[in-house]
């Protein structure tokens, strides 16, 4: 092929491709989820009753890719159900309910297109030596899929829900973050709360 035609061939694919970017909302909100045995739905697992917490992204574009960490302490992480909506569609997405495990903490990196489920008996389904008990902890796929916001637009607001489904256990929402990835280049993030140190 000559250099004229490999040329074209690469403003084509750049034309095709168009730009893609991804930006980072963090917010470390460190607080307790309260109450203990809190839960309003134990079933689905939506995380209502607990604490809420938001992230805005505000500039227009196109939602190709959402995926979110977690940092949470706990003695009990079966108790923990965790879920997130976003303002611009996509119903309620349930990342976490019910893993059948007494480990502590939850730590872990919701991607839909992990090659495990965080229940996975070798993830955050593990008792004792689980990855999921140390800060990032594993990449590995929500309990729902985070495609549901995918195709959608900003500007949004991301809303993590988490709850406490059974009582004796306590824990903190230590810090939460989103990772959008869109079409309409950078979107910038507006953190909606926040502590200071």
């Amino acid at each position: 092929m000559s250099h004229t035609r490999l040329g074209l061939v690469l403003v084509l694919l750049l034309c095709i491709v168009g730009p893609v970017s991804a930006s980072v909302g963090t917010s470390s909100p460190n607080a307790p989820v309260l109450p203990d045995n809190g839960c309003l739905d134990d079933t689905n697992g939506t995380g209502g009753g607990g604490i809420t917490d938001m992230i805005t992204f505000n500039q227009t574009g196109n939602i190709t890719d959402v995926n979110i960490r977690v940092e949470m302490t706990q003695t009990w992480r079966a108790d923990i159900q965790a879920a997130v909506t976003y303002t611009g569609g996509g119903g309620t997405v349930v990342l976490a309910n019910n893993h059948d495990t007494s480990g502590d903490n939850y730590n872990a990196t919701f991607d839909s297109e992990a090659a495990l489920p965080c229940s996975d008996a070798t993830l955050c389904g593990l008792t004792t030596g689980s990855p999921c008990e140390t800060a990032p902890g594993p990449i590995c796929r929500p309990n729902q899929s985070l495609t549901s916001f995918n195709g959608l637009t900003c500007p949004g607001t991301f809303t993590l829900a988490v709850c406490d489904r059974a009582a004796g256990d306590l824990g903190n929402l230590v810090l939460w973050e989103v990772t959008v990835t869109g079409d309409g280049g950078h979107v910038p993030v507006e953190l909606q709360t926040f502590s200071i140190e």
